[in-house]
């Protein structure tokens, strides 16, 4: 995978609407409207001072993948949780003998 940007988001189920991070933020990228943070991504510029005054944590940093990136790593972790309890169940059958 590339050099993917990343983005600040804000979780509405645990905003409450305090204005801290829009307060924060240099570029004015934040504001609250009818209780809830926005981001502005285009006036973003991810300096990340708003992620760590949130008092609920709701604000994140994340990163777009592609659906085939998302597929192929879902698919990897499917084989490697086949594999652990295959492994587990061996280990029941040594125990139970």
């Amino acid at each position: 995978m590339g050099l993917v940007s990343k983005m600040i988001k804000i979780q509405a189920d645990l905003c409450i609407g305090c204005g801290l991070c829009a307060e924060s933020c240099p570029r004015q990228a934040i504001s609250v409207y009818n209780g809830l943070a926005r981001v502005n991504q285009a006036l973003c510029n991810r300096c990340r001072l708003c992620l760590g005054l949130c008092p609920r944590g709701a604000i994140v940093e994340l990163a777009p993948v592609s659906k085939a990136d998302l597929t192929l790593t879902v698919s990897s972790l499917k084989q490697k949780t086949e594999v652990l309890i295959e492994r587990i169940e061996k280990l029941r059958q040594i125990r139970a003998v």
